[in-house]
């Protein structure tokens, strides 16, 4: 099979931006950018809730401290990437989110919302130790003083954080998919605005040109490569890289 040409919207985006030139398709292509990487992490939060739901189904007595750990982990770091996707703001030269619409959302579906970016803003960027969420309350320290036998006192603490939430972990599980649905609306819409912002408004061929890359150095072989052009009207996929 002889692969097409490919070329890189954010290099062209970057020569848009410093010639200042066709800010109509600049706008476009920052926005689309946005959608597709906030999709990342939609996807990144869904593999993590797929791997803690078969964790937490396993028997109690075969906890160790390296399962408890890694839920833990696994939550946080979903609960995390469901926010930058769906709610943070961004300041210059951060990415941004994908804000849900509320008037799309059920009251259900809105307080399940509200409730992750509580947790992720007040237990685990933050901590407030008094703040009850949900009626649970995430950490909990106790500063006290133990008697000695010689009739003084020595100061300790105490500190009680939470591994795991179910209510937290099932709120996740209903709300991934629902946010990645609407994202992917929004990605879809923008990706088919950028392509016809591109054949439609003379963007020159020598412009696109510019920007060539190999698919197959970049995306790892040439299967991956035919595999996003098999699947070009998803207009998007995913790849783990460890380095």
């Amino acid at each position: 099979m002889s692969l097409p040409l490919f070329t890189n919207l954010t290099m062209l985006a970057a020569e848009l931006e410093k010639r200042s030139k066709n800010k109509q398709l600049r706008m476009s292509l920052n926005q689309a950018w946005r959608a597709q990487s906030c999709l990342g992490d939609l996807c990144q939060a869904l593999d993590s809730c797929r791997i803690l739901r078969d964790m937490v189904g396993r028997p109690r007595d075969q906890d160790t401290p390296e399962l408890l750990t890694t839920q833990r982990a696994l939550l946080s770091t979903a609960i995390n990437l469901y926010a930058r996707a769906t709610s943070t703001s961004g300041q210059k030269g951060e990415r941004g989110s994908i804000q849900l619409d509320r008037s799309k959302l059920s009251v259900t579906e809105w307080q399940d919302h509200q409730a992750l970016l509580n947790v992720r803003n007040q237990a685990l960027a933050h901590v407030y130790s008094l703040q009850h969420l949900s009626n649970h309350q995430w950490h909990r320290e106790m500063f006290f003083a133990v008697q000695l036998l010689n009739g003084n006192w020595k100061a300790a603490s105490a500190t009680n954080q939470t591994g795991f939430h179910m209510e937290t972990f099932e709120r996740l599980e209903r709300m991934i998919p629902i946010a990645n649905k609407f994202v992917m609306e929004k990605f879809q819409k923008r990706m088919a605005t950028v392509s016809a912002q591109i054949n439609d408004n003379g963007v020159e061929q020598s412009q696109m040109l510019r920007h060539q890359f190999d698919p197959i150095a970049t995306f790892g072989s040439k299967e991956a490569v035919e595999r996003l052009i098999a699947g070009a009207a998803q207009t998007t996929d995913a790849f783990w890289v460890n380095e």
